[in-house]
């Protein structure tokens, strides 16, 4: 059989040459080598195709002075080396030689062999889609710009593991670097939500251990943080800035978190894990706990409850504590226990003679008080009193007693006696008396009542007739005064 091909091969050989084209199942072919199908349609089983020269890699490696465009299938790659004129063929296929090593054959949309994605640059003719189903598309780096686009728009730091947007060298996991784009939105972050995905939100979490194994918290450990960073002395210190951070405060099942405030680089308030708000102390103690200066400059409301307002007094009143447990309140400074809610004062009028072993109301000496509702209060009485004898004869004394009266009882009493002294005639020995006394709510009336016990006498008396006398009207009148005491 071979001898009768070569014998067919030389018979047609002067004919091929002077045609210089060779068909197979045509007699007129169209080019150098023309190829035509045996049976082009229809439902035959024979084979019509090409057979490329098969070798395996080591077959390829061995080859020595190879054309430029040679042509083979390469059908195992598990013989000979990867190197040399086979530094490209990694996989089973067709490949052909570039005058220097074997390059594997890819068609691509212009026709064009060899030139990729992994050989050379291009440009997209149009939109593209690439449809992946269930199938990943992975892309591995070593690259500190593995991966970019857009130069500095958005790039992946494969050597770090980092992510840039607006940097090719990210500092950190991801940095957004954003130079000299205005300051509007250019600056901004947005997280839109719409309909059921209307609450959007931003999650830190800690966790010690690693991502397969991690372990719960420990009190005191970092949650996480905002930080507020300016450029000073080269660089951003961002720990040293302003920011809102959060410790974990709990016993490692339990959710209890603190929230810090600082400013300049130092903590400035806290929210503790029991809600308690501190201004300039780590420690709060109450929900509301301000170590330092505290400026108000509106009202201050006290009182009220979770949805009402406190009140906020009126001008004049001051804040009071109702003790342990309840919130202060805003009273008048003589509604306060212990403060002095009132002040009075009488004094006698007109003079009156009480004749001896009679007994009468000093004039002008009464005085009404009341006791507000709901309170006890204490009256505290000064009592000054004088009374003379109604004779200017010398050598002649007397003596009675002022009494002070509740509403017509007698609550206390003092001595008063008159005489004479050397060349001084009717000598009143002024009296004066305390008395104090605690009454529940009422209307009350006090006076000075006047018993003469030995000699008739005078109360309120005008002294225009002693020696000196200059005008003192008031000298020897009968004279009350009351301070009231809340209790």
């Amino acid at each position: 059989m071979k001898k009768t091909v070569l014998l067919t091969a030389i018979i047609f050989l002067p004919t091929l040459k002077t045609k210089a084209q060779i068909g197979i199942n045509t007699n007129s072919p169209t080019s150098t080598l023309d190829i035509v199908a045996k049976n082009a349609t229809g439902n035959g089983t024979n084979v019509d195709g090409l057979l490329l020269p098969r070798v395996d890699r080591q077959r390829a490696k061995s080859m020595t002075s190879i054309p430029t465009s040679t042509l083979i299938y390469v059908n195992d790659i598990s013989t000979g080396l990867q190197s040399g004129t086979t530094a490209n063929m990694d996989t089973v296929g067709y490949y052909y030689f570039d005058g220097s090593v074997w390059v594997k054959l890819i068609t691509t949309t212009n026709s064009t062999f060899g030139s990729n994605i992994y050989n050379s640059d291009g440009t997209l003719t149009g939109s593209r889609t690439v449809t992946q189903g269930a199938n990943p598309l992975t892309f591995t780096t070593t690259a500190t710009n593995g991966f970019s686009v857009d130069g500095n728009t958005f790039s992946i730091d494969a050597a770090n593991n980092r992510v840039g947007l607006g940097t090719v060298s990210p500092r950190s996991k991801m940095e957004i670097v954003s130079d000299n784009e205005g300051n509007t939105v250019e600056n901004d972050l947005y997280f839109n939500g719409y309909g059921s995905s209307a609450y959007p939100s931003i999650f830190l979490g800690s966790s010690r251990g690693t991502a397969a194994s991690p372990s719960n918290l420990v009190n005191g450990d970092p949650i996480g943080g905002y930080y507020f960073s300016p450029r000073t002395n080269g660089g951003f210190g961002n720990t040293l800035a302003s920011g809102i951070l959060a410790n974990y405060k709990g016993d490692g099942i339990n959710n209890l978190t603190d929230l810090i405030f600082r400013t300049s680089g130092g903590d400035r308030a806290i929210i503790n894990e029991n809600g308690n708000f501190g201004i300039g102390t780590s420690t709060p103690q109450k929900q509301l706990h301000v170590s330092g200066a505290l400026q108000i400059t509106n009202e201050l409301n006290v009182g009220g409850n979770a949805s009402t307002a406190g009140s906020a007094g009126t001008a004049g009143q001051i804040l009071t504590s109702n003790g342990a447990g309840t919130a202060p309140s805003w009273q008048t400074i003589n509604a306060i226990s212990g403060t002095v809610y009132s002040a009075h004062y009488v004094q006698g009028t007109t003079a009156l003679t009480i004749p001896q072993g009679s007994t009468a109301d000093v004039p002008g000496a009464t005085i009404t008080l009341t006791v507000p509702p709901g309170r006890t209060q204490t009256f505290l009485f000064s009592v000054l009193g004088y009374a003379i004898r109604s004779t200017a004869t010398a050598g002649q004394a007397t003596q009675g007693v002022f009494s002070l009266l509740q509403n017509g009882v007698k609550i206390s009493s003092a001595y008063v006696s008159s005489g004479d002294g050397g060349t001084l005639v009717n000598l009143p020995v002024p009296v004066s008396f305390l008395k104090a006394t605690t009454l529940p709510a009422g209307t009350y009336v006090f006076k000075i009542r006047y018993s003469a016990w030995f000699g008739s006498q005078i109360v309120n008396h005008l002294p225009s007739n002693y020696g000196g006398y200059d005008g003192d009207t008031e000298a020897m009148l009968t004279k009350i005064q009351v301070l009231v005491y809340n209790n």
